[in-house]
């Protein structure tokens, strides 16, 4: 039978878990609507989390899915890191079952807090849908506010991987991307498989409006995840960038604690390789399919 069920989550927060007859399950938090736990019917976890991560609803939680918005980065220096989405409480907007599939929603929106680091008003709705096979996460963006504002919005997905130099990322060839660890150069990507060597933070821009495949492989070529990422602005399809992010030894932050970065391998949708311009009344969309094979 499947179940959407409000439950408790490490130091007694507030959590939404899924369960499947197929024995998948996904586990959210209501801070930050982070994606904490994704297990295949097998029980493997596919979904890192830092054995670091703050559970103290103040400080994000590390790994996981954190939901970013409404900056990527730190462009606004009166905003946090990556927005407030990730820093703040939601709500549980609707739980539902069907034979096939169980689903979340939750939603967010300005407030005082807000407003004073962001003008503009805005409301987030969360869902995430689990079967047995697959786990889609799709993020809406909507201006509710009478006058238009841009943002950048991205779900930060950590992937759980045995080893990080042990695998690599297809998908990516041909697109244009920004190598944040050299200041934001651009590059062209010629590799077939993007392997995670050292510190890595690439912004890949796409280009094409289809929905993009990417693969995270074993070293050998094995599949271990297959992503499909979709975005929309005001009901057009638009291209959805793809992040690739490890921080590796020498960048990792204080609540992942070396040699942490070894057992994951970030690959993150979203709609940041320029701010996006949304007019009143008007939604974007970002959203990540999982379909882990190994």
């Amino acid at each position: 039978m499947t179940d959407a069920a409000p439950a408790k989550g490490k130091n007694d927060l507030d959590t939404v878990v899924l369960t499947h007859p197929s024995g998948a399950s996904a586990e959210v938090y209501l801070w930050g609507a982070t994606l904490a736990s994704y297990k295949s019917p097998s029980g493997k976890e596919n979904i890192f989390v830092s054995p670091g991560a703050k559970f103290d609803e103040k400080a994000a939680i590390r790994g996981g899915v954190p939901v970013v918005f409404p900056q990527f980065g730190r462009p606004i220096e009166t905003m946090p890191q990556h927005g407030f989405a990730r820093i703040s409480k939601w709500s549980i907007v609707e739980l539902k079952e069907s034979e096939d599939a169980v689903c979340a929603s939750f939603s967010t929106s300005d407030c005082e807090l807000s407003l004073a680091q962001w003008p503009h008003k805005f409301a987030l709705l969360y869902e995430v849908s689990l079967t047995a096979d697959r786990l889609k996460m799709t993020l809406q963006v909507t201006n509710t506010d009478e006058k238009p504002w841009s943002f950048q919005a991205l779900l930060h997905s950590y992937f759980s991987v045995s080893d990080v130099a042990e695998v690599g990322v297809e998908g990516l060839k041909g697109l244009r991307y920004d190598d944040k660890t050299t200041g934001g150069d651009p590059k062209d990507e010629a590799r077939e498989q993007v392997v995670v060597e050292g510190y890595t933070d690439s912004v890949y821009l796409n280009t094409d409006p289809a929905p993009k495949e990417v693969t995270i492989v074993a070293k050998g070529g094995e599949p271990l995840y297959k992503l499909s990422h979709t975005a929309k602005l005001s009901g057009a399809e638009r291209p959805c960038d793809i992040v690739v992010w490890n921080p590796h030894e020498e960048k990792s932050p204080g609540d992942l604690p070396v040699p942490a970065y070894q057992n994951f391998v970030c690959v993150e949708p979203g709609l940041v390789g320029q701010a996006h311009e949304l007019q009143p009344g008007a939604t974007a969309e970002v959203s990540q399919s999982i379909f882990p094979v190994a």
